[in-house]
């Protein structure tokens, strides 16, 4: 799930006029105007990282979260009970902690057996992000997240630039470093779309 922001072309903003409803573009009267900031309308809004056809999303709008989150027919609870067991979270470092607590909360609600998984790329126990300390690791927003570290440690191994000690040691400490619950549920990763493949790091190496 991508929430903190939307695509320029999605029916939900509509900056080109694709789809004929009532996109934020629209206006005001729009019913998803306030999912968005608008800085001159139309033309100029807030954007991920800068990027226009990223527009972010306000998350603490409550037709948002109602639509995304915490409504009955919610696109969380939705898919699933269309079959998901479970949500990656795409930058979760964009969304506020209070939001994550209320996927987290309506995910649990379907089923306690369902995950909640954070792309979050450091040590998610020490993790800071806009000058605040965030709340992965308390068991509230996320039950585990990405495991870019160990990727790390891997491919600084496998590429002769850290010793099996030290390997070793990266290992140990994660695993004294995590909660229990979230250190067994990390997902180990040695590629992904928003890297260079293993493959491809180790025929360089």
């Amino acid at each position: 799930g991508v929430y903190s922001h939307t695509g320029a072309d999605s029916i939900y903003f509509d900056r080109y006029g694709h789809y004929g409803i009532n996109g934020a573009c629209s206006g005001p009267d729009s019913p998803y105007y306030r999912w968005y900031a608008f800085h001159h309308f139309p033309d100029r809004y807030r954007s991920w990282w800068g990027f226009e056809t990223l527009p972010e999303v306000n998350e603490a709008e409550k037709s948002w979260q109602d639509f995304i989150i915490t409504g009955d027919n919610s696109v969380i609870r939705t898919w699933l009970r269309e079959g998901a067991s479970g949500w990656r979270l795409d930058v979760a470092d964009e969304l506020p902690d209070n939001v994550l607590e209320l996927i987290r909360s309506a995910v649990q609600e379907e089923s306690p057996d369902y995950v909640v998984l954070g792309e979050v790329w450091e040590d998610a126990v020490e993790k800071e992000s806009y000058g605040r300390k965030r709340t992965y690791a308390l068991g509230d927003a996320l039950d585990t997240v990405m495991n870019y570290p160990f990727r790390t440690a891997v491919l600084s191994f496998l590429a002769g630039e850290s010793t099996a000690q030290q390997f070793a040691d990266a290992l140990l400490a994660q695993r004294l470093h995590y909660p229990t619950p979230m250190y067994y549920a990390l997902m180990n990763l040695l590629s992904s779309h928003d890297v260079p493949r293993i493959r491809t790091m180790l025929a360089i190496a």
